[in-house]
């Protein structure tokens, strides 16, 4: 069977402040140390809002803009959290 992911393109290029629904996928989410660690660097961040954070079972949704994505990777990256995918699901743009 195949498992099929719609995802807007992301554009490197685009400094506006307009927020997007991006998923991290995180390794070791069913890990509850691993979770708590996650919710309390992103709580503790002062990168994000409380409403811009929604926890998924395989990671968490961040309502961010474009530019912010290397400095949450940064922050994940840099307290050990496993990052296996990025992306904006596909929300058709009318």
């Amino acid at each position: 069977m195949n498992e099929i992911l719609l995802i807007n393109r992301t554009n490197p290029k685009d400094f506006s402040n307009k927020k997007n629904k991006m998923c991290f996928i995180i390794g070791g989410m069913n890990i509850p140390s691993v979770e708590n660690r996650l919710i309390e660097l992103l709580n503790k961040s002062g990168v994000l809002g409380f409403n811009d954070i929604t926890y998924k079972y395989n990671g968490v949704e961040l309502n961010i803009t474009t530019q912010q994505i290397p400095t949450i990777i940064k922050l994940l990256v840099d307290n050990n959290i496993s990052i296996y995918g990025i992306f904006e699901v596909y929300n058709p743009k009318l």
